[in-house]
């Protein structure tokens, strides 16, 4: 089965993590990335999830209790995504069965079938994010294409990135064609490509003075 690929804005919301290990560090510095809240019910928090608070005290919270349902119920956190890191069928199973009639997505990670998402590998650089999944069945394909991406892409992306967004907003104002709009973008986008980003602004003016003809 394919997982539908789906880029959300998790500024701000709320994410439960179970469990106190690298994988809970790991998907709890993720997460912080993005700039979510995350809670990290562990019973005993180590060393490194202790530095990762330090870092973001507004994004992470530790809450050292027993791992057990009635303590996921009573947190004061209304999470948007939960991850299960621990290596407990039973609790896991719990966990599942208590946030799916809320409509809360689920991963666990000792269990696919209870897996209502799943992370992608990911290519991040600025506000340019590449997702790539193999939907579960091999991590390794999914680290081979990431590493060609990594390799491919320009470094400056990002900054092209911004510049394209502010060139956008002129050729928005200046060609009301969409076909034309869309021509001027891609020829534009492709000279910052082959200038390194410093096509001058009398050219790019040029290549939207073009498309409106």
């Amino acid at each position: 089965m394919a997982y539908f690929p789906l880029f959300v804005n998790l500024r701000s919301k709320e994410v439960l993590v179970l469990g106190g290990g690298e994988t809970a560090l790991q998907e709890a510095s993720r997460f912080v990335a993005f700039e979510a809240v995350v809670t990290v019910l562990t019973e005993k928090p180590d060393q490194n999830l202790l530095l990762l608070k330090n870092a973001y005290p507004k994004n992470i919270r530790l809450v050292s209790k027993k791992l057990n349902l009635d303590t996921v119920i009573h947190l004061d956190c209304k999470p948007l995504l939960v991850i299960c890191t621990v290596n407990d069928n039973v609790f896991n199973n719990e966990v599942y069965k208590y946030y799916s009639v809320r409509n809360v997505l689920v991963e666990d990670f000792s269990n696919s079938s209870r897996c209502d998402f799943i992370f992608p590998a990911i290519v991040k650089k600025g506000d340019v994010v590449c997702g790539i999944s193999s939907s579960g069945k091999s991590p390794h394909v999914s680290q081979f294409i990431k590493s060609l991406l990594e390799s491919s892409l320009p470094e400056n992306i990002s900054d092209i990135n911004e510049h394209m967004n502010e060139i956008r907003r002129t050729v928005k104002q200046s060609i009301s064609d969409p076909t034309k709009r869309s021509a001027a973008m891609q020829a534009i986008f492709t000279r910052l490509l082959e200038d390194d980003n410093q096509t001058p602004d009398y050219e790019i003016d040029g290549i939207i003075a073009e498309a409106e003809l």
